[in-house]
């Protein structure tokens, strides 16, 4: 690859994680949000295309074959992201289709495999089947589930568990997930906040992404809350189905 491809999908890479950064603080601003994700976009359009040119050179053999590829997958994951992200910004409902749960959870969990494996984190997944399919905007649920599983992996830095079991509440008529990590768990204190934008307990985190989360499994007609308690954070998710 020569150095001037190599330069200029650096420069794309740090335009969009720069648009990015901004989007989640500025997304409560719906017109100003919807314009920056039109942006981010077109430069990850860049980037993806990019990969994938580089990719179609590479042999099977060659080592740098992997890396492309995690570049690849994990531009499609922001991707999906900010599909959810618009969504919010607009203030209206995306289109909703009869879904899979446990197909969005085979995706988010395609995703996060490099990344879990780096962390030294077993991504086990307890999928309840039959399970019948909800209404709901695929894209934006993928990218909220997708946000609690970063934040599971993230918060076990010392290798652990991420453990995605889906299971149907009759009584309740709902279809459930529950993403669970072995990190250390929340203080009561942040759970109290833990939806509330701009709210983080990361250096660098912005406060936005369980609140993005909460406000796209809502607007899908579902619910979400916390459990925690010492070396356990469960995530739950419930949405209505028939």
């Amino acid at each position: 690859m020569e150095n001037s491809e190599v330069k200029t999908l650096q420069k794309n890479l740090q335009t969009a994680q720069d648009e990015l950064a901004r989007l989640e603080r500025i997304k409560p601003l719906a017109g100003a949000a919807a314009a920056v994700v039109h942006d981010v976009r077109n430069s990850l359009g860049v980037i993806q295309s990019t990969a994938q040119f580089v990719l179609s050179k590479l042999r099977p053999s060659d080592k740098e074959k992997e890396a492309w590829e995690l570049v690849e997958r994990n531009v499609e994951s922001i991707r999906n992201l900010l599909k959810g992200y618009l969504g919010l910004a607009r203030q209206s409902e995306s289109p909703k289709e009869e879904s899979s749960l446990n197909e969005i959870v085979d995706r988010v969990t395609h995703f996060i495999d490099v990344q879990s494996k780096k962390n030294g984190v077993q991504v086990i997944k307890k999928l309840a089947s039959p399970l019948p399919k909800i209404l709901i905007e695929p894209s934006a649920v993928e990218s909220a589930i997708l946000n609690l599983s970063i934040n599971g992996v993230e918060a076990m830095a010392g290798g652990g568990s991420l453990i995605f079991e889906t299971q149907l509440n009759k009584q309740n008529k709902t279809v459930c997930l529950t993403v669970q990590d072995s990190g250390p768990g929340i203080s009561k204190e942040a759970r109290d906040n833990l939806f509330k934008p701009f709210f983080t307990t990361k250096a660098k985190g912005s406060g936005m992404g369980l609140y993005s989360a909460k406000a796209i499994v809502t607007q899908n007609g579902g619910k979400i809350y916390c459990e925690s308690e010492p070396g356990r954070t469960r995530m739950i998710l419930a949405f209505p189905h028939g």
